[in-house]
């Protein structure tokens, strides 16, 4: 299957959990109005379900994303993921490790939080395919978890990692400028955006802080494009070369076909990309 890729820097990463005291129906209206607003991924956090339960939220909230063409994400299970057809699998540490969650879900996305610069290099080490960072401040969805503060967050963007990174706790439009100041370029939110008055309008808020920080990509909501059979966002300024690298894929081993052009690999060109265009990447296999 065909899986979405996590977007480039600049991106609102929301995190859906659930709550006892937010009926289902409500829960994802309130996850499709942050999409529209503007979250670029979603992941599913449901701690207090069964497997059953879990499984079946995923498959709505899975349809939100696919409709959205944003990565959809699960929480903890691999298993879920797989049953669901997920994007990827948010991993903490006392989960599983990413090599161990790969042979469950290969080529998936495989996320892993982080709250020290130690763990912060096990999951460069384990090639994670990003890391939460924190929490920045202390969060009622992580009780008993010690803040990390923005010294954490200073400490991960001095580092210059390729390991994309997503600061998360307790940030709100009133603190997110603190936390853009600090280096994060990505944030992930969960009560700033769920349970807020109007969840659309508050993640529009979180990307217009993100966009004014995050260079020329420009605005997530730009229309998007058709990447090898499934939507994906378009940006302003988007080009061959800079999707190749914000899905992290090496233009020397790939041949892209973008509308009716077919650019060999090692040949793609840095050609501009316009909402509605049709791109397939094949992976040149060695020997192929």
């Amino acid at each position: 299957m065909t899986r979405r890729a996590l977007p480039a820097s600049g991106s609102l990463y929301l995190v859906a959990t659930t709550r006892a005291s937010l009926p289902q129906s409500d829960f994802l209206a309130r996850v499709e109005a942050a999409l529209a607003g503007g979250a670029d991924v979603v992941q599913l956090r449901a701690t207090s379900l069964g497997a059953l339960d879990t499984l079946r939220l995923a498959e709505k909230v899975g349809a939100l994303a696919a409709a959205a063409g944003v990565p959809f994400i699960v929480n903890d299970r691999p298993d879920v993921a797989l049953a669901a057809g997920a994007d990827g699998v948010h991993l903490g540490q006392a989960d599983l490790p990413p090599e161990s969650a790969r042979r469950v879900l290969p080529g998936a996305i495989v996320g892993r939080s982080t709250h020290s610069l130690e763990q912060f290099a096990r999951a460069e080490a384990e090639r994670a395919d990003y890391a939460g960072v924190g929490p920045v401040w202390e969060t009622p969805t992580k009780p008993g978890r010690a803040a990390v503060g923005l010294e954490y967050v200073r400490d991960v963007a001095a580092r210059r990692s390729a390991l994309p990174w997503f600061a998360i706790g307790g940030i709100t439009l009133d603190n997110i400028e603190s936390v853009l100041d600090a280096g994060a370029t990505r944030v992930a939110v969960v009560r700033a955006v769920l349970d807020a008055r109007d969840p659309a309008e508050a993640a529009a808020g979180f990307r217009a802080a993100l966009g004014a920080r995050s260079g020329a990509l420009g605005p997530a909501r730009a229309g998007t494009i058709r990447l090898n059979g499934e939507k994906y966002p378009h940006r302003d300024g988007l080009t061959l070369r800079a999707l190749l690298e914000e899905l992290g894929v090496d233009a020397r081993k790939v041949v892209v076909m973008h509308g009716d052009e077919i650019h060999r690999a090692g040949r793609v060109p840095d050609a501009p990309v316009a909402p509605g265009d049709t791109i397939e990447i094949v992976t040149m296999m060695q020997g192929g």
